[in-house]
């Protein structure tokens, strides 16, 4: 919802500043100071009208919360606020993103719903808010009435099913006005929704099961909608551009955006996602007791780690790379602009009304604006996620090298970074795979060996206390045998519960999984295609950028992001410059 910056061109345009958009600053202002107080987002704020958090889209596109100030009263804006500080609190966006319906029509009922159930959610100690929802609700009905969005097939199926489950959840009849114009298509729709409604109000408080009958109910109107689009159906263009219109709501961190509601690319991706999810439940693990999560220092001595302290530290000194021009290139590539206060004293801008009674004594003074001043900042994880397996012992001190001139130019990038190593605990499976053979072992156990996974530096850990922990990966000991698919889980269910915005996993191998008992016990390829179907899904997800780095293997066959490369003894910045060419070209 921000302004045009007025530009100075003389005395009488600065004292007729445009009131309307000083009106429509402050109204978003108070707005989101509004929502960041309710929901505890202190990254939100507007920005072009629409909702941001830490700089980037909040993903909230149900349409009653667009509003303009130019048309809707204040009332409304502080409703349509109030809406979005109830999504930022009660809904889990990425629940939410990943049941999104493939269908336009289907993304506008289901985003509608779900925020219709945070709605429901306000206290009944803030009878303010409640009145607030309730007055824009009502005023984006009449609104969309008023539109000729109502007269084509979609537009008054979506119109309806926003009647009908509001006033479900609400306790409230329907519009008056436009009770006799729906009464049809609800008598229709009644016998295929009346138990989808029920289920809505009975579980506004569980997100997942209401999802559920929003689907359902999503399911009969994309059937309704396929029957009613016939090529010779005069409605057929009006019933397009109501979707588009929709469109105008969707934005590109999601499935859809500008005049197309869902992108085709991003649709397969999300069928591929599910279709992978659908595969990977076929995946047999033999038994997880004796699996476990360790950190480095556990594993190696203390005395242990500081030999191999020095031994690092002297091979770090021996290497030709500028780590500062890193850390700065790793900023361009990694940060984004984040509002950062306000420039006083400007010549064009905003108008700071602060100044104004200079021109009675300096009728030519001319530093009268504002101008909002950025910064850019890095919201970002970088996750390694090493293979610890017995033929990486060749490679490992160059890879040890790497990570962390890497972790160092990331920490003075402002960026978090977290080291991880995936090996088995024994060969050949060790008492797990002993324990299968004694109880006369059935065909295709799945995976028989006994998995260890360990964390060399965690996200929260600076590089000065880190130190020792990740010298402890030049133990060759450590280094058994590796289970990659489930690695990369692993790795991805940790960075799922990280808050950074953009998160990055960089896989660090040089081949194929490989464990003994579990290959010897299984089909062909068992292993292999359970890091394709891992790697794939992730990919198609998207919510990680996953990449990997091999070491005298080309990883393409597994991932769709990878360089090959080959460590010399000394690292140089060529090194780096290619692993930064395949985070742009990612970018």
């Amino acid at each position: 919802m921000a302004s045009q910056p007025v530009r100075n061109t003389g005395f009488e345009p600065v004292i007729v500043a445009p009131r309307k958009e000083k009106l429509q600053q402050k109204i978003e202002e108070v707005c989101a100071a509004t929502v960041r107080a309710w929901s505890g987002e202190k990254g939100f704020e507007y920005r072009g009208r629409q909702p941001e958090v830490n700089g980037r889209p909040a993903g909230i596109r149900a349409p009653h919360l667009r509003t303009d100030p130019n048309e809707d009263d204040f009332t409304s804006c502080r409703g349509a606020a109030d809406g979005i500080a109830l999504r930022l609190k009660h809904s889990d966006v990425h629940l939410h993103r990943r049941l999104m319906p493939e269908s336009p029509v289907g993304q506008m009922i289901f985003e509608l719903l779900e925020q219709l159930r945070v709605e429901k959610l306000v206290e009944q100690c803030y009878p303010g808010m409640a009145k607030n929802l309730d007055h824009r609700y009502k005023q984006w009905c009449a609104q969309f009435c008023a539109s000729d969005m109502i007269e084509s097939h979609v537009g008054l199926l979506v119109y309806t099913i926003a009647q009908v489950a509001w006033s479900r959840l609400s306790g409230q009849p329907v519009n008056e006005a436009t009770e006799g114009l729906i009464e049809p298509q609800r008598m229709m729709l009644a016998p295929h929704i009346g138990t989808f409604l029920v289920g809505l109000k009975r579980n506004v408080h569980h997100q997942p099961s209401y999802a559920e009958h929003a689907l359902g109910i999503v399911q009969v109107i994309d059937e309704i909608a396929t029957k009613l689009d016939k090529p010779e159906d005069d409605n057929k263009d009006r019933d397009q551009k109501t979707i588009n219109s929709f469109g105008l709501y969707f934005d590109e961190d999601f499935e859809g955006h500008g005049d197309t509601p869902a992108l085709p690319g991003r649709r397969n991706n999300r069928i591929e996602y599910r279709e992978l999810v659908a595969q990977l439940a076929g995946y047999k693990v033999y038994s997880r007791a004796n699996d476990r999560v360790i950190s480095a220092e556990k594993l190696v001595a203390s005395f242990q780690r500081q030999k191999l302290r020095l031994k690092l530290d002297q091979r770090i000194k021996g290497q030709g790379v500028n780590v500062h021009r890193l850390a700065r290139e790793l900023q361009q590539i990694l940060s984004a602009p984040e509002r950062d206060g306000w420039n006083f004293g400007e010549e064009e801008g905003y108008i700071d009304a602060r100044r104004l009674s200079r021109l009675v004594t300096s009728p030519d003074y001319r530093q009268l604006f504002r101008q909002e001043r950025y910064q850019p900042r890095s919201h970002c994880l970088v996750t390694f996620l090493v293979d610890n397996s017995g033929s990486m012992k060749e490679h490992i001190a160059s890879i040890a090298t790497l990570i962390e001139i890497m972790t160092r130019a990331l920490e003075q990038a402002g960026a978090r970074s977290e080291i991880l190593g995936f090996t088995t605990r024994s060969w050949q499976g060790g008492k797990l795979f002993k324990q299968w053979r004694g109880r006369a072992g059935h065909e295709a156990p799945g995976r028989l060996a006994e998995l260890q996974h360990i964390i060399y530096k965690d996200a929260d850990t600076p590089m000065k206390r880190a130190r020792n922990h990740i010298a402890a990966m030049l133990k060759q000991d450590i280094f058994k045998e590796g289970i990659d698919g489930e690695a990369l889980l692993w790795a991805t269910e940790r960075m799922n519960n990280r808050t950074e915005e953009r998160r990055i996993l960089i896989v660090l191998s040089d081949g194929c999984p490989m464990e003994a008992a579990t290959a010897q016990s299984n089909d062909d390829d068992f292993l292999d295609n359970h890091l394709r179907q891992v790697a794939r899904m992730i990919e198609a997800r998207g919510d990680i950028e996953l990449y990997a780095l091999g070491f005298g293997l080309d990883l393409s066959t597994y991932y769709r992001n990878s360089l090959e490369l080959d460590l010399p003894e000394v690292l140089e910045n060529r090194v780096f410059k290619e692993i930064i060419q395949m985070l742009r070209k990612r970018r």
